[in-house]
């Protein structure tokens, strides 16, 4: 009896299989997070995020210096005489020295002030939390600003690229009713007609070419980005866009079946309501007495030596009695301050409600525009197609056929760009419900 022994190779091929799956992952993983690295860095040194970074920095300085002005100071100071010039009796000054220096250093601690310190200190940490969630707005909006760019500078790439396939198609059939002219069949306005067409797609081209340079340049002078980074910044949005139709989260679906959230914004008013409260609490806190301990140690005469010293402390006590109204007009002031606020949250649910209308009728045109052009991408093929059946048999009809091949690009541009119109609602639609940075994984450090 013979035994067969069979090697199957499958289980090293699949083996093989997911190392090299794991390793492609890996790579575009780092890949990807070379290139958000990219986008961070160019958005933090965008001069707009900037200053605002600059700002919370004075902040905190700000809060320091309220925390060191509250607390023990230490003064050292001299009380001396030293004459110069002088002619006295001496039996008149007894026992009195006439030339001393005494050092004095002084220790003052405010013990109580009813919790006035406390409620500046915190109106101040407030405004800082605003201030860092004003930092991630205008990175936001920054950001926005820069993937909404290089989407622009890959649309007019594509659309020039049509542009130069359709005015090299349509110089041809120009050359060939050119030719029927010359040959006496046709006449000069047929042939003036089909250049003049040609004539208005490249300078359409040329228009193309212009919003394309000045793109361009917007990347390169507000946010260092060169042409050579352009590839891999187009595919960080193509990235973000698939993620999201995987997620069931893009235009598409997002304006149906989720609400809008702007919940920084509204955090932020939050914060500077607080802030105000907190003014109002530390105003009413300072009508109460302010209990101010002091310590004090003096040396007499250091010059003799140190034998002799004092060492005495104090409480001081003050409450005001009477400001002329100024608090109350303070109070009234930031009452009137906490109104504001509340008609700012009015006004940011008007304002964002507008801004989502506006997206979804952006959204409601590119797609009924794209219907459209299906449609008529659809019938203008077909008739292109009789046409040229029409002229293998019949040398007529060319300037009907340049006509119908201009009409043709035209729709097969709207196709063309309708998914960098999408990429471009896709970003607004994220920036406005303030998560474009959470979708995009980016946590900005300033």
């Amino acid at each position: 009896m013979a035994v067969y022994i069979f090697y199957h190779p499958y289980p090293m091929f699949i083996k093989t299989t997911i190392f090299t799956a794991t390793l492609l992952a890996s790579t575009v993983l780092f890949a990807g997070t070379i290139e958000l690295s990219l986008i961070d860095s160019s958005v933090s040194k965008h001069p707009d995020v900037v200053e605002k970074a600059n700002e919370i920095a004075l902040k905190a300085l700000s809060i320091d210096q309220i925390l060191a002005e509250e607390g023990l100071h230490i003064n050292l100071s001299t009380q001396s005489k030293l004459p110069i010039l002088f002619n006295v009796d001496d039996s008149r000054l007894g026992e009195v020295d006439d030339t001393y220096i005494n050092s004095v250093v002084t220790l003052q601690k405010n013990l109580y002030d009813f919790g006035v310190f406390d409620h500046k200190m915190n109106a101040e940490k407030n405004r800082k939390k605003a201030l860092e969630l004003e930092y991630l707005q205008i990175f936001e909006t920054t950001l926005q600003k820069l993937l909404n760019t290089v989407n622009d500078v890959a649309r007019l790439q594509a659309l020039r690229h049509n542009y130069k396939q359709t005015i090299s198609t349509a110089s041809s059939t120009v050359e060939q009713i050119k030719l029927r002219f010359t040959s006496g069949i046709g006449t000069i306005m047929e042939v003036r007609r089909a250049q003049l067409q040609v004539l208005d797609l490249e300078t359409e081209m040329e228009t193309v070419q212009r919003q394309l340079t000045l793109k361009r340049l917007t990347l390169r002078d507000e946010f260092g980005i060169v042409v050579n980074q352009l590839n891999s910044l187009q595919a960080i949005i193509q990235n973000f866009v698939a993620t999201l139709e995987l997620e069931q989260q893009d235009i598409s679906d997002v304006l149906v079946n989720t609400e809008l959230s702007y919940q920084r914004s509204v955090r932020l008013i939050t914060l500077e309501k607080l802030a105000l409260f907190n003014q109002i609490d530390a105003l009413e806190a300072s009508g109460l007495p302010q209990l101010v301990g002091t310590l004090t140690g003096v040396v007499y005469d250091v010059i003799t030596g140190y034998e002799g010293y004092e060492i005495y402390g104090s409480v001081n006590v003050s409450l005001p009695l009477y400001d002329s109204g100024l608090s109350a007009s303070k109070k009234r002031s930031l009452s009137h301050q906490i109104k504001m606020q509340d008609d700012l949250m009015l006004a940011l649910r008007q304002n964002k409600s507008l801004a989502l209308q506006k997206l979804t009728k952006q959204y409601r045109e590119r797609q009924s525009e794209k219907n459209s052009a299906d449609k008529k991408e659809t019938n203008l093929s077909e008739r292109l197609a009789q046409i040229k059946q029409r002229l293998a048999v019949v040398d007529d009809g060319l300037l009907t056929k340049l006509q119908t091949q201009l009409q043709l690009a035209q729709t097969e541009r709207i196709l063309l760009v309708h998914p960098y119109h999408l990429n471009s609602l896709n970003i607004n639609y994220w920036t406005l419900s303030e998560q474009l940075l959470e979708k995009m994984n980016l946590n900005p450090a300033r």
